[in-house]
């Protein structure tokens, strides 16, 4: 993944959370806002793996991915 990509992901959780809270608060259905706020925690789990397997990787020409 590149910076660009990991960078959408983040800001797209923030505001499916800020969101999510905005519907809880003001709404009566807790499901909907419950569903945006998993959506929101995979993304950050995606964005922290491929950081995670972007440092296991290692240095360009020592069996980097995509080399």
């Amino acid at each position: 993944m590149n910076d660009d990509l990991l960078a959408r992901l983040e800001s797209e959780s923030a505001g499916l959370r800020s969101r999510a809270l905005e519907i809880d608060k003001f709404s009566g259905t807790r499901d909907t806002a419950m569903l945006m706020q998993g959506l929101a925690t995979a993304m950050d789990a995606i964005r922290v793996l491929a950081a995670t397997a972007g440092r296991l990787d290692g240095p360009s020409g020592l069996g980097k991915s995509g080399d």
